[in-house]
């Protein structure tokens, strides 16, 4: 595939996704080949005689060799006079031979007047009208080899190829200079706000209404278990179903396996329902009966938490232990066994909403069986931006339908040799996603191997930045104790469920006798990502091979 430049694409799907543009760049992306850059709405200045000159080019195509070749779009009805081709607008008319040639003598001057060029700017031109077919080719003022109509519109990449081969990069400075040239004719510098908000609307809008209509199914008691791929909206779905109960004044119980993502979920809900994981509701209701556990006995004592749900057993539970509704996330971290204990503190027609992705069971548990559920099986990922998705899709073994149309801002591989090199690389990224606009809270170091067994678990700063982590201790209160810092560090196994905007996956060095969990452990890692993905891999590790290799 052919490179963009800019690769951000956010302003033209959100202020028209059919827009024809993008349409022609989504198509020159997939027909070329990786040996051509595609530059898209460039606009160009010059000073002249006292005045300035303004232009915008639809598309620059650069070759290896430094020649570019420009294309000039024309959608619409067009009209054959005797000035040649002219399209109009309720403000004028604009001849596209003209405007192109005008361009192109601009953009050479002044690639000229740059200094230090070694030679000229090498150039050629496209017009491109796919809605008209020319048929007064002496009218149209221009070669018909360099116009590309309704008849050969199909044909916009192989004629880009036929008229700019792929070329040899030169010896000298040339094609650096040119590339250097266009990168500077405009900001590529992403808005990473809209990025963001984007990426935030566009989610809500595509999950809410499908949610809607998985919540007013008709059944009695409600049992629903959903298997949705990373990305999908469980949480979303989780969220109606929560509201919904809770309007009907039922008492509410949601479970789920992780403790960070237990408590954003209690952030967001507050007091109007018990949110917890398993074992630390396990653990308040033990308090509650006069029971204390004893943590201490966890290193010893394999069998502990099934000692703490045979104690569990020994109690009556009571009215105000038992609730009207339950959500479980992340369904597929539970084990049989804890399900029979949670229905200990149900009603006998509890209504029940399951959530689960056997594609991040990176504990390698038992399904749990759902007898008397309906099940509903939703591959679709909203969370992912096109670019990631299509780097999940290409290298790891995992199938699911891209549903975001949005680009995101790709993917980038970094390599390393030794462990201790890492935090200088991730220093790096950080300072550059923060020059794009990322702000510290945006931004989550996630290790691979663990958050304990990493190096970043032992560092206290990542440059001149502080690191936010987990320091394996909880306060009276049972909450996680954590470090006073700006960037935040933690494990994927921990950090399931949850998405941050730019991902910087560490430790990424599987161990080669069990490359299936660590595709499982990368897929809920590289899902994480809203906007942007980085990877700092091990270099001699063969499995890293498909990302070192990999080209977007």
């Amino acid at each position: 595939m052919a490179y963009l430049a800019p690769s951000d694409l956010s302003q033209l799907y959100l202020s028209d996704p059919h827009n024809p543009e993008i349409q022609v760049l989504r198509m020159l992306k997939r027909e070329l080949p990786n040996d051509y850059m595609v530059f898209h709405s460039v606009h160009w200045s010059r000073e002249h005689a006292r005045r300035t000159h303004f232009g915008e080019i639809d598309f620059v195509i650069l070759n290896q060799a430094g020649k570019i070749l420009m294309v000039e779009q024309k959608n619409g009805r067009l009209e054959e006079t005797d000035e040649g081709l002219v399209k109009r607008y309720a403000d004028g008319e604009k001849n596209p031979v003209k405007q192109i040639h005008r361009s192109m003598a601009e953009v050479r001057e002044k690639f000229k007047r740059q200094g230090n060029c070694q030679r000229p700017l090498e150039m050629d031109y496209l017009i491109y009208c796919p809605d008209h077919k020319v048929t007064k080719v002496n009218a149209a003022g221009v070669d018909m080899q360099r116009i590309i109509d309704a008849r050969s519109k199909n044909q916009l990449a192989k004629r880009i190829g036929e008229i700019l081969q792929k070329g040899e990069k030169p010896t000298d400075r040339h094609y650096q200079q040119v590339l250097d040239f266009f990168n500077q004719t405009f900001n590529l510098t992403p808005d990473i706000h809209s990025h963001i908000e984007s990426q935030a609307t566009r989610f809500k809008r595509q999950i809410g209404d499908h949610a809607k209509i998985l919540m007013n199914l008709e059944m009695k008691p409600f049992l629903l278990k959903i298997s949705g791929t990373a990305g999908s909206g469980k949480s979303q779905f989780a969220r109606q179903f929560f509201d919904r109960e809770l309007a009907k004044n039922r008492k509410i119980l949601l479970l789920c396996f992780n403790r960070p993502l237990s408590d954003q979920l209690k952030a967001g809900i507050g007091t109007s329902g018990k949110v917890n994981t398993f074992f630390g509701f396990c653990d308040e209701f033990l308090q509650s009966v006069g029971e204390m556990l004893e943590y201490e006995e966890m290193q010893s004592n394999q069998n502990f938490w099934k000692d703490v749900m045979e104690r569990i057993m020994d109690f009556e539970i009571t009215d105000d232990w038992k609730y009207d509704s339950l959500i479980i996330d992340e369904g597929q971290d539970f084990e049989s066994e804890w399900f029979e204990i949670i229905r200990l503190f149900l009603y006998q027609e509890a209504n029940i909403l399951w959530l689960e992705d056997s594609d991040q069971n990176l504990y390698k548990k038992i399904p749990v069986k759902h007898e008397g559920f309906v099940g509903y099986r939703y591959p679709v990922n909203y969370r992912s931006p096109e670019t990631i998705a299509k780097f999940i899709q290409q290298t790891l073994p995992f199938e699911f339908e891209v549903g975001n149309s949005l680009p995101g801002l790709e993917v980038k591989i970094h390599e390393y040799e030794l462990k201790e090199e890492q935090p200088d690389i991730v220093s790096k990224i950080v300072i550059k996603l923060m020059r794009w606009g990322f702000s510290k809270k945006q931004i989550i170091v996630l290790s691979c191997c663990g958050h304990t067994k990493s190096i970043f678990h032992r560092l206290d700063k990542v440059g001149d930045l502080s690191l936010h982590k987990f320091k394996d201790k909880y306060d009276s209160n049972g909450k996680q104790i954590w470090t006073v810092g700006d960037l935040k560090f933690d494990s994927v196994y921990r950090y399931k469920g949850l998405e941050m905007p730019a991902v910087i996956l560490v430790d990424v060095d599987s161990d080669e006798k069990q490359p299936e969990d660590f595709d499982t452990l990368l897929y809920c890692g590289m899902t994480r990502a809203t906007v942007r993905l980085e990877m700092v891999v091990k270099k001699q590790n063969p499995y890293n091979k498909r990302f070192l290799s990999w080209r977007p």
